[in-house]
């Protein structure tokens, strides 16, 4: 009987121990499951976090990139080259701001009438003192290139003076409307501007003499020594001869010996070495300010 019992409690306890070895490893399986699956949840969450964060890191120089060549394209340099000369480099600016210094004024390209060019100054040379203030001064920023240039001149032994710089529109007409008069506005216009369509209006064109007046607003002033020493110079001060003989019908006026315009040197040098008016050149400008637009610069 004893043995029975002994029996029955060893197959007892077997069937516990047993039981609870299949606890523990169901217990274990699950533990494990319960890991592997929180560890792959965690690593999943982890890579998604990764690749967000690498993905907005490529996003991010992307943007950079293209921002910095976005910003290289604007600075980008864009060259004229006029028919016989070097080429230069446009600047960048809308050249059909009446303010602007390499801007057309012409019979096909006027100007408002009632603009006016800010600051005038008397420039500190030579100039018709029984002209208004007006008509003695000059944009700002040329008069120290015409001061170069007269001072130049002086070293040379030529006397330079300013017979005419700034115009208003009212000025204007009233010098065209007094000519007209006399000879008919056609007549008249191929002397003088109608108001919009004088350069003088811009500040940046004016009417060089002798101080003796020697053959003053007459085209005889080509053949004295000032007037040559200004056709050959004056572009090395950034100044060109608006109007020169042989180009009445691109300009639109009569051959002016003594009307000077700035634009600066870079342009003065390359119209001088090519032979082109203003005028001729507009469509070269035309097409490097097309290529500054295109590029962002504008």
């Amino acid at each position: 009987m004893l043995e029975y019992v002994i029996y029955m409690h060893t197959i007892k306890t077997a069937k516990t121990n047993s039981l609870a070895k299949i606890v523990i490893i169901s217990s274990l399986t699950i533990l494990i499951a319960l890991a592997t699956y929180f560890g792959y949840q965690y690593y999943s969450d982890r890579q998604a976090t990764d690749q967000a964060k690498q993905a907005e890191i490529s996003r991010t120089t992307a943007v950079k990139a293209a921002a910095a060549a976005k910003e290289a394209k604007k600075k980008e340099p864009v060259y004229i080259t006029l028919p016989g000369a070097s080429k230069i480099r446009a600047i960048v600016s809308d050249y059909t701001q009446p303010d602007d210094i390499w801007a057309v004024v012409s019979k096909t390209h006027a100007v408002p009438t009632d603009y006016i060019p800010s600051p005038l100054v008397i420039p500190d040379v030579s100039t018709r003192i029984d002209k208004s203030t007006d008509e003695r001064s000059v944009r700002s920023d040329i008069a120290p290139a015409l001061k170069q240039m007269f001072d130049q001149a002086s070293n040379y032994g030529y006397q330079l003076m300013v017979g005419s710089g700034y115009r208003s529109a009212n000025q204007q007409a009233i010098y065209f409307n007094s000519l007209a008069a006399s000879v008919g506005e056609e007549a008249a216009n191929q002397s003088i501007a109608r108001p919009g369509q004088s350069e003088h209006q811009t500040g940046l064109a004016v009417d060089i003499s002798t101080v003796s007046r020697n053959c003053y607003l007459d085209t005889c002033f080509a053949d004295t020594s000032d007037g040559k020493w200004l056709a050959e110079n004056s572009y090395k001060f950034g100044f060109i001869l608006r109007y020169p003989e042989g180009k009445e019908t691109t300009t639109g006026y009569r051959y002016e010996p003594w009307h000077f315009r700035y634009v600066g040197i870079d342009l003065a040098t390359a119209l001088h070495d090519s032979g082109l008016t203003l005028d001729e050149a507009w469509t070269y400008l035309e097409t490097a300010a097309a290529t500054l637009k295109a590029n962002g610069a504008l």
